[in-house]
């Protein structure tokens, strides 16, 4: 007897039919024509089926729709080019039970080695409830993200009563020199020019009166509750409309923005746009918030390519910056150095960048305050003109 006989037991089969019985992750092998010829307890359990019924049939009896239509083409491919396009590499895919309920898996596949005949191997695991949990966590910092604009624009109530009120006031007093000006026209003695002042007086009533109906309708774009949309836009005047919607708080006014946006070219990005304006809008007021002491500094604002496929856009104030203590907790939930603060600006800002798969930094400034910037993939703007 050799060596290497003497290290194989004589219940090897029966052991290794009860440590593939014993896994928790469903174990199918299948032959080279997608015949199964190995269906363990588990994927008895996950499937629905007995191995009985399903060994010797196709592996597309387990799969939905595109996967089954598809499944032999991968497998002949594999077997004409050794090309791997799904062995060794694990991905979610969807499978199908025996009651036709179509389920989210994790499937990773081996080729068996040193086999009487070519056989691939499939560990399988039911993540139905990791999708659903991943579901709930999205829609949670939706409802989470709304409710921090509703805090944001409930912080600035005082600023949005002065955006609206100036329109109004101008309404009102161009509306008293229409009335006082017909009070003083008689039908015999209108002079020529009169038709001439009153058309321009009423239109300032319209331009007043579409500027608040603009304030209004950026206000309940920013802080509606919808599903998120990702659509193509420009950087650049999503930026030019975020400065807009900002203004509501006066004390950009006392600051003032300052920016430096590249042309070379102009990025466009598939994002939400509420979203990504809400991030925008956190970071600009937090700049404002640190600069409260320097009434004549700016909010600067500066975007790059980083790449060829990913843009930056920097906030920058000159402000007290971040404490060192400070820097490990910065994107902390509730984490806050604002007396009326919630401490979930910064972390829903990260959580929205990063489902756009980009990311949101802190540095300090040169010589203080801090910068905060945006990573987003992104792509020059189709339509620009040099």
């Amino acid at each position: 007897m050799t060596n290497s006989e003497s290290r194989i037991s004589p219940d090897a089969n029966a052991e290794f039919n009860a440590l593939v019985n014993a896994a928790i992750d469903g174990i199918i092998i299948i032959d080279h024509r997608g015949n199964i010829e190995l269906f363990n307890a588990a994927a008895e359990t996950m499937f629905g089926y007995d191995a009985a019924d399903v060994m010797g049939k196709n592996i597309k009896v387990l799969m939905p729709e595109p996967y089954q239509s598809e499944h032999d083409d991968y497998l002949q491919h594999y077997m004409d080019t050794g090309e791997k396009r799904v062995i060794g590499i694990g991905r979610e895919v969807n499978a199908r039970r025996k009651n036709g309920e179509i389920f989210p898996i994790e499937l990773t596949v081996g080729e068996v080695k040193q086999s009487s005949h070519r056989q691939f191997v499939g560990i399988i695991r039911d993540i139905t409830e990791r999708v659903q949990l991943r579901s709930e966590a999205i829609v949670n910092r939706e409802r989470l993200a709304h409710a921090s604009r509703l805090t944001t624009m409930g912080e600035l109530v005082a600023g949005i009563a002065h955006e609206i009120n100036q329109p109004l006031t101008a309404i009102s007093s161009y509306s008293q020199a229409c009335r006082n000006m017909l009070s003083r026209a008689h039908d015999d003695d209108i002079k020529p020019e009169f038709n001439t002042d009153m058309a321009r007086v009423l239109e300032k009533i319209t331009d007043q009166a579409f500027r608040a109906g603009q304030v209004i309708s950026r206000l309940r774009g920013f802080v509606s509750k919808r599903d998120p949309i990702r659509e193509t836009v420009r950087l650049n005047s999503l930026i030019h409309d975020t400065i807009e919607l900002a203004k509501v708080d006066t004390r950009i006014l006392e600051h003032g923005i300052r920016l430096h946006l590249t042309k070379e070219p102009e990025p466009e990005l598939t994002v939400d746009s509420i979203q990504l304006q809400q991030v925008l809008f956190n970071l600009i007021n937090n700049a404002i918030d640190a600069m409260a002491e320097q009434h004549e500094q700016p909010v600067l604002i500066h975007s790059r390519w980083i790449t060829n496929e990913m843009i930056e856009v920097a906030v920058i104030d000159r402000g007290h910056g971040v404490k060192k203590e400070h820097e490990n907790t910065l994107f902390n939930p509730f984490f806050t150095t604002k007396e009326q603060g919630m401490g979930m600006g910064l972390t829903i800002s990260q959580s929205i960048i990063a489902a756009h798969g980009g990311k949101l930094k802190h540095c300090h400034g040169i010589p203080d305050g801090s910068i905060f910037a945006i990573e987003l993939p992104a792509k020059p703007y189709s339509s620009y003109i040099e």
